[in-house]
């Protein structure tokens, strides 16, 4: 899904330069602007430690719909990410997804403009950012993907690959870095109650469990009035006595549209499963096994299918 345009703009507007200008430097009529090189950590002090939700922060990218499964993806599945990333002797790295092994992208380190734009990080080290200038990259080389992910194809006057990154589909991100399809559940077909608790009670049963996100469609009046925002996705970090955990990927909420704003600690919020039932209008489980068995017997869910 999208996010909230009333909290966060295309990021070619979130720059000092206008798109005037991003035309001129991209038909080579004005010179490139010098760029800060970072010389940051890959992950932090702890290593692989690093790798945890909260290292997941939203920049001026509307790309919830990639950053909730990363950072899902991040609480209990962070093989997905260190497999995925290899740091070169020249600096660059290179990601290799796990739906798309054959499209291994090359990207250079974050630099400290992009840093201040894109994917925020701290001490955990700038791997959110490299995954999130990764798939921007995936998604400009590759249009018929693009096309898929984001259900749209970006203007050709984008700069940054991140900006390609810009409202899209969390079913078709997880397929990406998992390599195979979500199960899930359509809310929005009846916002039951017993439906999300039974989804749910499946999705965290396990010690070891998929990602989960969930997704507000546009008009969920819900939604507004308990201050989220309609056209996000959110990360779900787990579900215990009827209560839903929740994180906005941008590390903390803000006003909706109504002036609304949903309490939350550095992002982390819980709510009652009927009001999630309500205010969600999909809620998606990444799968890291195959459906099917050598022997073809069903093993889980079904994918889920939009």
């Amino acid at each position: 899904m999208s996010d909230n345009p009333e909290s966060h703009g295309r990021a070619a507007d979130a720059g000092s330069q206008s798109t005037i200008g991003w035309v001129a430097e991209w038909l080579h009529l004005s010179a490139p602007r010098a760029i800060a090189r970072t010389d940051r950590p890959l992950y932090g002090e702890g290593g692989a430690a690093g790798i945890k939700a909260s290292s997941v922060v939203q920049g001026d990218v509307n790309d919830c719909f990639f950053m909730a499964p990363m950072a899902g993806l991040a609480q209990d599945n962070k093989d997905f990410i260190t497999n995925a990333i290899k740091q070169n002797k020249d600096g660059t790295f290179t990601v290799t997804f796990a739906g798309a092994r054959d499209k291994p992208q090359v990207v250079a380190a974050p630099t400290d403009d992009e840093l201040k734009k894109y994917a925020q990080v701290g001490a955990d080290g700038v791997w959110p950012a490299v995954m999130e200038k990764a798939f921007g990259k995936y998604l400009k080389d590759n249009p018929g993907e693009r096309d898929k992910i984001l259900g749209h194809s970006a203007g050709w006057f984008l700069s940054e690959p991140q900006e390609y990154a810009d409202a899209g589909r969390a079913a078709a991100v997880f397929k990406l870095l998992t390599g195979y399809e979500p199960s899930g559940i359509k809310l929005a077909d009846s916002h039951s109650a017993q439906s999300a608790r039974d989804f749910l009670s499946g999705a965290f049963s396990a010690e070891k469990h998929g990602a989960v996100v969930a997704g507000i469609a546009k008009d969920n009046k819900t939604a507004l009035q308990l201050g989220l925002h309609p056209e996000h996705d959110y990360t779900v970090m787990g579900y215990s006595n009827g209560m839903v955990t929740l994180r906005d990927p941008r590390g903390k909420t803000e006003n909706n549209e109504l002036g609304r704003r949903m309490p939350s600690e550095k992002g982390v919020f819980t709510m009652k499963v009927e009001d999630f039932a309500r205010a969600f209008d999909e809620a998606l489980e990444a799968r890291t096994k195959p459906i099917f068995s050598s022997s073809a017997i069903m093993m889980g869910r079904r994918p889920f299918k939009p």
